[in-house]
């Protein structure tokens, strides 16, 4: 559990620093944008990652899997890197090279602001691109701590070139900032390619086969769990009403994203127990990557639901207020998608991708058939709500199959628990905010109803005490001296004595 800790430490370290920079970001688009430039660099942005995967074809899944398998043959694991790079960026290219010419096609039909928004897409996805190969192959040998240091850097020119890009460009200059993003963890592809030659590596047909599952497993994941609503919401109605679903899309988008974070190291982590036949431990730490994760995010999903009709206004301004019913759905649905992450890494040890890829078949199906039949007559609190429905029936499918054909089982006393006492927490913040309400009322409830489920957790007993000792050495550990200040109340509000 030490190893996965620290891999989860630094990269949801980064993490936070990428959903901070994120949602500071998305705050000054809909400022100085409005709800038509919000929907416009939502919509183009998210049309360029995906394309990056697209072009993708699930070469970095291989990479992040099969790497670990290289480590003691470092020439090996140069020539696996090199070998699929190759067949990687031609594509990436060919992609990012339509976004320019559909750039080109829009400057003669519409205008110059609209063409540089399409043509800085195309180079999001290129740095996107190059910067998930890299990424991948640093979380497949554990250098965690590399993708923290880049996304540091990535977060810090991002605000200040979304800023100035948005107010001197528009549109084109806030897709700047998400260029300003992405760069930094482009680099870095050197450290892992041969400098003397390339060794011939064999490919197996697995690896092949794995690294396709998983390509058109993230891409309908990506259509599911992302913003493939914004497509139909733009069609049916009009680019305001996408720019109202993108800003309630962002304070889910932001759990989500946390969560990925979280679990970065359980893919790597689980399928080296899975290939050294570490079965108990990998049915251990499955078990206690689901109730931590769920121990985490719990009260960000149901606190933040509550706050939703509060914050929206706060951060977007009053002309955003037709997104507070979108924004509480998909926060209050945010945890089960969230939690996904889990059994999906588990499944991806085992080397069940074909699964995988037929349950988010499957789901991909029922989002754009349910999409097709009711948004075009309700709109985007239906697109949330399908979104919402579509997450929690594929969460509990992925924890069935877990359960029933691998072995893998969760103890459901102890969530049974930490839900109670996120309940207790969202009360907390619900009561809070009714007495305040404002700016004044957000600030006031956030702490307090942290403190709340912090004492709830004890009561209960949430949490096993052997797994509070591990956590509070881990953060001893890993926390840098000047934060552990911070860090020691809240384990011994948990009632845990970190092991030195």
């Amino acid at each position: 559990m030490q190893s996965i800790l620290s891999a989860s430490f630094f990269v949801s370290a980064s993490g936070l620093m990428s959903m901070i920079a994120g949602f500071f970001c998305s705050i000054v688009i809909a400022r100085l944008l409005g709800a038509e430039g919000t929907g416009l660099t939502a919509l183009a942005s998210w049309v360029a990652i995906t394309g990056a995967i697209v072009a993708g074809r699930g070469i970095p899944a291989i990479i992040l899997r099969y790497i670990s398998r290289k480590k003691e043959t470092p020439e090996d694991q140069t020539g696996l890197v090199t070998q699929l790079y190759r067949k990687y960026i031609r594509l990436v290219l060919i992609v990012c090279f339509s976004f320019l010419l559909y750039g080109l096609y829009d400057y003669f039909t519409i205008d110059i602001n609209n063409a540089f928004v399409w043509a800085i897409a195309g180079l999001i996805c290129l740095a996107y691109a190059q910067g998930h190969f890299v990424v991948a192959a640093d979380h497949g040998l554990g250098h965690f701590h590399r993708t923290a240091q880049k996304t540091a850097i990535g977060c810090a020119l991002q605000i200040p070139t979304t800023i100035a890009g948005a107010f001197f460009l528009g549109p084109a200059g806030a897709m700047l900032g998400y260029l300003a993003r992405y760069v930094p963890q482009a680099v870095g592809l050197r450290d892992y390619r041969s400098k003397s030659g390339t060794a011939d590596v064999e490919i197996t047909d697995q690896m092949v086969r794995y690294g396709q599952s998983n390509w058109i497993s993230v891409l309908l994941d990506t259509l599911v769990k992302t913003r493939v609503e914004l497509l139909f919401i733009g069609y049916f109605f009009t680019v305001v009403e996408v720019g109202y679903f993108a800003a309630g899309v962002t304070f889910s988008s932001l759990i989500l994203q946390l969560s990925l974070y979280l679990a970065a190291g359980l893919t790597p982590s689980f399928g080296k127990f899975f290939d050294d036949g570490a079965t108990e431990q990998l049915k251990v730490s499955y078990d206690r990557s689901i109730r931590w994760l769920t121990l985490l995010l719990l009260p960000v999903s149901l606190g933040g639901a509550v706050i939703m009709p509060e914050l929206i206004p706060l951060a977007y301004g009053s002309d955003f207020l037709p997104a507070i019913p979108v924004a509480y759905t998909l926060v209050l649905f945010s945890l089960p998608p969230a939690l996904s992450s889990v059994p999906l890494s588990a499944m991806l040890a085992f080397e069940k991708d074909r699964k995988i890829l037929y349950i988010n078949g499957l789901a991909a199906f029922i989002l754009i058939t349910l999409n097709l039949i009711f948004t075009p007559m309700f709109g985007g609190l239906a697109a949330a709500l399908i979104r919402g429905a579509t997450g929690l029936a594929t969460f509990l499918w992925l924890i069935y199959h877990c359960h029933t054909r691998l072995g893998l089982n969760i103890n459901l006393n102890s969530l049974a628990r930490t839900l109670v006492s996120g309940l207790a927490c969202a009360l907390c913040a619900y009561l809070v905010l009714a007495e305040l309400g404002g700016l004044s009322g957000v600030l006031l409830a956030i702490p307090v109803a942290a403190v709340v489920y912090l004492i709830a957790l004890r009561i209960t007993k949430s949490i096993p005490g052997e797994e509070l000792e591990i956590v509070g050495t881990a953060l001893n550990t890993y926390t840098p001296t000047r934060f552990r200040a911070l860090v020691k109340p809240v384990i011994a509000v948990l009632g845990a004595t970190p092991r030195n």
